[in-house]
């Protein structure tokens, strides 16, 4: 009988198990579309931004700086979005390689991937001519010391110059977390109603 038990406990934990884990990918699988219907908007500068709600901003001192940390969890996860009205005479992708440079941010050539601006011309912030926009994400080494994921798009308008930089930096499990809906908020980005 305590045999008969045992067995029934153990198939009652395996159920639950497999029941939880199926819980787990609808939430994941549905996560997407519940950002997407609760995102905040946040107006900085010239842009709207649908920020996940589960994000925090973080006050900064700096009015051309925002910031967006994980209270809720321990993640190892910031986004940062830097607005600059230093106009650069410089190409799109060597103003990228130089903010990256400043960042003191060494990509790994194997694990990273650079994206083009052909490769945003259909995003209609883009599609208007007013902006163009690179991205570079992957893993990298920050300060010759700290493995870190990092994502970081330059958005810049082309008639004036200024420009956007956003990054969105993490440990490298924690970036396959958060790095998505960094993604999706920099893709989804648009041109806010300044009055």
């Amino acid at each position: 009988m305590a045999a008969n038990f045992g067995l029934a406990m153990e198939w009652l934990v395996f159920f639950v198990l497999m029941g939880l884990g199926i819980y787990t990918m609808r939430v994941i699988k549905n996560e997407k579309n519940t950002y997407i219907k609760n995102a905040r908007i946040v107006v900085f500068k010239n842009f709207k931004l649908y920020t996940p709600s589960w994000w925090t901003q973080i006050d900064e001192a700096n009015a051309d700086e925002i910031s967006f940390k994980r209270t809720d969890t321990r993640y190892d996860w910031e986004a940062r979005f830097m607005w600059n009205t230093s106009p650069s005479e410089k190409d799109i992708q060597e103003l990228f390689i130089d903010k990256i440079h400043q960042r003191r941010i060494l990509f790994d050539e194997e694990n990273s991937v650079i994206h083009n601006p052909s490769d945003f011309r259909e995003k209609e912030l883009i599609a208007s001519g007013k902006y163009e926009m690179l991205r570079l994400e992957g893993t990298a080494t920050a300060d010759r010391a700290e493995r870190l994921y990092y994502d970081a798009f330059l958005i810049r308008e082309i008639e004036s110059g200024h420009y956007l930089y956003a990054e969105s930096k993490s440990s490298i499990l924690n970036g396959l977390v958060e790095g998505p809906y960094f993604e999706e908020v920099m893709l989804r980005l648009e041109l806010a109603e300044l009055s």
